[in-house]
């Protein structure tokens, strides 16, 4: 590190006294090799369309110019970019160009002034991975230093020009000659053009108007001036700020003669000014390196405090500029290092050597926090070998410290990494042995400890493939790693396992294979899923295709994206008519489906929603249409199924025709015979005759009944409205309604008052009512027993009988439309009714042995 700013220090010194752009190229030459390690070394210059070779050190053979519409080379493809190229290896890059034996990697770094390329710098090894990035920053800044150096004999040589031509004022010169009165005004006697456009002025005449201290910055330099004048007789290359007409700085550079009459009287001055602008700025290029630099400099005494500091220093240190350290810091030794011994060693080793590198200390920042860093410096003495001052530099190596620490750390827990990892890890050698597994490795397997594994032979034992071993290592050779490799794998029992192995070739450091390393990971049950998906999505395409419901998929701008056959069929429209077809023209109302939409986005699902469709031969359907709104990753669909119920509608309105024809005539003319019946009952008849007429009224009773209960059910599919009920006052109705039956048929009726109402419909009664008939008439027991409570927002309605239970088979068909009993007369709609009364309220009804095989019990949940 010292060396490289020794380097910098001495291009930024000689660069500036060099007058030939042969001498400059000399200089870079022999600095940079003095300070970094190659192989070979070429400095190449534009030259119109070309790049010719400057100057070169080592194995560069080429001599021909290289043209910038080339195709290949690192060099032209970097003077072309005008960016800096490396290339680790040169191998892997197509552009390379063969221009010495054996170079393996190459860093060209353009040379370009305010966009202007200049040539390039390209240095070769013969090792890959040859350069840091501190090689490539350090070449960048020596091309930024060298395009200015050559900018700087450029101008020097339009210096020397200018003084040539100097000789003649009647030549047209470039630098401005003047004639003046002395005194700290003064005013000008002669000036030439060249002089009148360096300050902007449009004409002689008008600058000879002028006092000559208007063209000063400050008129304090004029009276400065003019006194060393007067004093001296003379002055060489006085650097002044001067401002053109226009108020723009101009730095010049003067030099002038006091010219003096016989008696010493200074008559005026002559002299000549230079516009240095474009020199100062130069310096402030040279100037910009060290503010600019990456790492610290320092210059500081040996008693310990700073002289000067570059901001990257100042920010290692944690202030807020160089002024601020330099003003802060006092005390070096105390201020700064940790130790304060420290400070004390590096002097002792500097006044011994001279120089010290790589001084390593923890230090103080500003804010109290300690951090490494790594130092090299030396000492500048004069002539007498007295230390004048320290110069050197600073870099932080916190991170590397901490590095180092963890790295003492690193090996156990590498190794209980190692153990603990899921996926299998093993170290191989390059003959197929194992040299160490970890124990996920040893559970895959199925072996019962690593001696077991360490004894199999790789390429036998444990590929059940021997040529996937063999692509293996023929991938390793080629590019150092396998990733992802799918293989089959044995374990112990003969099982195959399928597995992806990840694995990279282990060299030792001259690049030889000296081993490999890599991860197992276990897919076998992966692949049986992904098996299992493919099976799984073929069955749902075959069923998407082959039900009879019409299935859909929507967009997010509602369009159709897809449709099984039954959809097509059900509209009359091919899949590529529904794609390109508005989807509302497909319903009759497009209002509904606006609605049907709003309420699917807001609901996320709607079911059982029913409308009207139009078919492309214009008929109307009818359909049950559900959708769901479906989230897939950042996309939004709707799917949705139509139920095609056209028939089922119109069977439904023929069915509501011929239940209006049951309710109305048929219910009239019943209750026509009911009634002839009763007259027919008061009259006096014979036994048999009597028994007739009951037989015949109790079948017009039925009959009525059964009339009666299709009512219901009708009633029950328009909905009921709920309300409070007096549960207390049903029931006990509906005992007094059976009393009779149950003192005939010796069975005790029991109810306990609940004391509060419900929530229900007036249908409930029906519902009970046709439960404690159905105990009364078919139980066999002598006992029904009635109850209300309320259980987790439910009100239960427990009907109990001590009879002979029902059996298990007959416990759910016991419910269904029309069954009954072997014995039973009646129309097996009984409990059917009051299952739907109790469904219409969102409720259910359980049945259930009262004692095992004995007894019933009937409990109706209704929510509340």
């Amino acid at each position: 590190m010292e060396q490289r700013l020794l380097g910098l220090y001495r291009l930024s010194s000689e660069f500036a006294i060099a007058c030939s752009f042969e001498e400059v190229y000399q200089i870079f030459s022999s600095v940079l090799g003095e300070v970094m390690h190659f192989d070979a070394f070429e400095l190449l210059m534009k030259r119109g369309n070309e790049l010719k070779v400057a100057a070169k050190v080592g194995l560069y053979e080429p001599e021909s110019p290289l043209s910038l519409d080339g195709k290949r080379g690192i060099t032209v493809a970097c003077a072309r970019e005008k960016k800096t190229i490396y290339v680790p290896d040169v191998s892997k890059d197509p552009r390379y160009v063969e221009a010495a034996p054996g170079i393996k990697s190459e860093v060209a770094v353009p040379i370009y002034h305010e966009d202007e390329l200049i040539g390039v710098i390209n240095v070769e090894k013969k090792e890959e991975n040859g350069f840091t990035e501190h090689d490539i920053t350090l070449l960048e800044t020596f091309s930024h230093m060298l395009a200015n150096a050559l900018k700087n004999v450029e101008f020097k040589k339009k210096v020397e020009d200018s003084e040539r031509k100097y000789r003649s004022l009647v030549e047209h010169l470039n630098v401005g000659v003047y004639r003046n009165t002395p005194g700290e005004h003064g005013s000008f006697i002669e000036v030439n053009r060249a002089l009148v456009d360096m300050f902007g002025y449009e004409s002689k005449e008008e600058l000879l108007e002028l006092p000559v201290s208007s063209l000063y910055q400050n008129p304090e330099e004029r009276k400065r001036l003019n006194e060393k004048m007067m004093r001296d007789g003379f002055v060489k290359n006085e650097e002044l700020k001067l401002r053109k007409k226009d108020g723009t700085p101009l730095w010049c550079s003067v030099t002038a003669v006091a010219v003096k009459a016989d008696d010493g009287t200074v008559l005026y001055y002559d002299g000549i000014i230079e516009d240095i602008t474009e020199k100062k700025e130069l310096e402030e290029n040279y100037r910009g390196i060290f503010e600019n630099a990456v790492m610290g400099i320092y210059q500081s005494t040996p008693e310990g405090y700073h002289i000067a500091v570059n901001p990257a220093l100042a920010e290692i240190y944690g202030y807020d500029s160089p002024e601020d350290l330099i003003t802060s810091m006092t005390d070096i030794a105390t201020q700064l290092y940790v130790n304060p011994r420290r400070r004390e060693e590096l002097l002792n080793q500097l006044m011994e050597h001279d120089e010290v590198s790589h001084f390593e200390s923890e230090i103080y920042r500003k804010d109290g926090s300690t951090i490494w860093i790594s130092e090299n410096a030396r000492t500048v003495r004069d002539s007498d070998g007295t230390v004048l001052y320290l110069v050197g530099t600073v870099e932080d190596i916190t991170a590397r410290k901490r590095v180092e620490e963890a790295l003492k750390n690193s090996e156990e827990q590498y190794r209980q990494l190692f153990e603990e990892m899921k996926d299998a890890l093993y170290i191989s050698t390059v003959d197929g042995k194992f040299i160490d597994v970890n124990h996920s490795m040893v559970d895959l397997l199925g072996y019962g400890n690593k001696e077991e594994v360490f004894a199999l032979d790789i390429e036998k034992d444990f590929y059940h493939d021997t040529t996937q071993r063999a692509e293996i290592l023929r991938m390793m050779k080629q590019y150092g790693y396998v990733k992802d490799f799918e293989v089959h794998i044995k374990r112990k029992n003969g099982e195959r396992r399928v597995a992806l192995e990840t694995s990279r070739a282990r060299k030792d450091s001259r690049g030889h294979i000296v081993g490999y390393e890599g991860i197992i990971r276990d897919i076998t049950e992966k692949k049986r899923t992904e098996e299992a998906l493919r099976n799984s999505e073929k069955k749902y395409r075959s069923i998407f295709e082959n039900v009879s419901e019409g299935i859909y998929r929507l967009d997010a701008e509602k369009r159709i994206l897809d449709a099984n056959k039954a959809l097509m069929d059900f509209f009359g429209y091919t899949m590529e008519e529904l794609k390109k077809i508005d989807p509302g023209k497909l319903y009759k109302d497009p209002g509904k489906r606006e609605q049907f939409m709003k309420e699917l986005m807001e609901k996320g699902s709607v079911r059982d929603y029913e409308i009207e469709y139009v078919r492309k031969d214009g008929s109307i359907a009818v359909g049950n249409e559900y959708a769901v709104v479906v989230k897939e990753g950042n996309d939004t669909y709707i799917d949705g199924v139509i139920h095609d119920i056209t028939q089922l509608k119109e069977a439904q309105q023929e069915a509501e025709f011929y239940n209006a024809l049951l309710r109305h005539d048929v219910a009239n003319k019943l209750q026509l015979i009911m009634g002839y019946l009763e007259i027919l009952l008061e009259e006096t008849l014979n036994e048999a005759q009597q028994e007739l007429a009951e037989y015949a009224m109790q079948s017009a009773l039925t009959a009525a009944k059964i009339i009666e209960n299709v009512r219901k059910l009708r009633v029950l599919q328009a909905g009921e409205e709920r309300e409070c009920i007096k549960i207390d006052e049903v029931i006990q109705g509906i005992l007094n309604e059976y009393s009779k039956t149950a003192r005939e048929k010796h069975i005790t009726m029991e109810y306990e008052p609940y004391g509060r109402e419900i929530i229900a419909t007036d249908s409930l009664r029906e519902a009970i009512s046709n439960i404690v008939r159905n105990a009364l008439i078919h139980s066999g027991g002598d006992t029904v027993c009635i109850s209300v409570s309320e259980s987790d927002g439910y009100a239960l309605i427990r009907i109990e009988d001590n009879g002979v239970g029902v059996d298990d088979h007959l416990k759910e068909k016991i419910f269904d439309a029309g069954y009954k009993g072997k014995e039973s007369k009646g129309s097996g709609l009984g409990l059917y009714l009051s299952k739907k009364i109790i469904e219409s309220m969102g409720g259910k009804i359980e049945l259930n042995d009262k004692r095992e095989g004995r007894g019933s019990v009937f409990t109706l949940y209704i929510p509340q």
